[in-house]
């Protein structure tokens, strides 16, 4: 009877065990899951989305022509490349970008300028855009017929590709003509360094 007693107990002892080994396990699980799904919502919470784009405007008497980008996203997003191309070439400024993509009839500088006002916005790496904010790096103000030529060359000619990371250091890069973001592994320096200037 005794001897029963005992192998009751240890079997009961060993049952115990495996249980709360059981218990330890789905709790870590738990746990585990728990830890994942706040860091996944931590990440979540502060997303990018950026969206670069151009826009005219053409009026009777006065024009415009504008390059900008967009955070639609809930979270900032560190810039870090910008890189404007005209027929896929390359270029290092905008007045460059602005001569080439209208067959040199149009400048933002210098004496052969025709246009009222030139406004540019910094978008070098480094800059941290805030969600919902709109920057526009080049603003162009200036006569209908100028701003139309603007519109219907550069939008057509012009890509302007920007590369951008979350707090996460989760990267993506968008351009105007594929709007959506697309991930990367990280944003590369490119070989020629596009100068955010007029």
């Amino acid at each position: 009877m005794k001897i029963k007693f005992e192998l009751l107990m240890s079997i009961t002892a060993m049952i115990t065990a495996v249980a709360a080994v059981v218990v330890a396990i789905v709790q870590t699980q738990v746990m585990h899951d728990e830890a994942m799904m706040e860091r996944e919502h931590a990440r979540l919470s502060v997303l990018p989305s950026v969206l670069v784009y151009t826009g005219s405007h053409v009026g009777d008497t006065e024009g415009s022509f504008r390059i900008g980008a967009v955070n639609q996203g809930i979270g900032p997003a560190s810039i870090e490349g910008l890189t404007v191309k005209v027929d896929g070439k390359p270029q290092l400024t905008w007045a460059q970008v602005v001569a080439l993509g209208t067959d040199d009839l149009v400048h933002i500088d210098g004496s052969e300028r025709n246009v009222d006002t030139v406004s540019v916005t910094n978008l070098d790496p480094g800059v941290l855009m805030p969600a919902d904010a709109r920057v526009e790096a080049l603003k162009l103000e200036t006569k209908p017929d100028i701003a139309t030529l603007l519109r219907d060359q550069l939008t057509s000619r012009v890509t302007i590709s920007l590369c951008y990371c979350s707090l996460y250091r989760e990267c993506w890069t968008v351009d105007n003509i594929n709007t959506r973001p697309a991930p990367v592994n990280s944003c590369k320096a490119e070989e020629t360094f596009f100068r955010n200037e007029g």
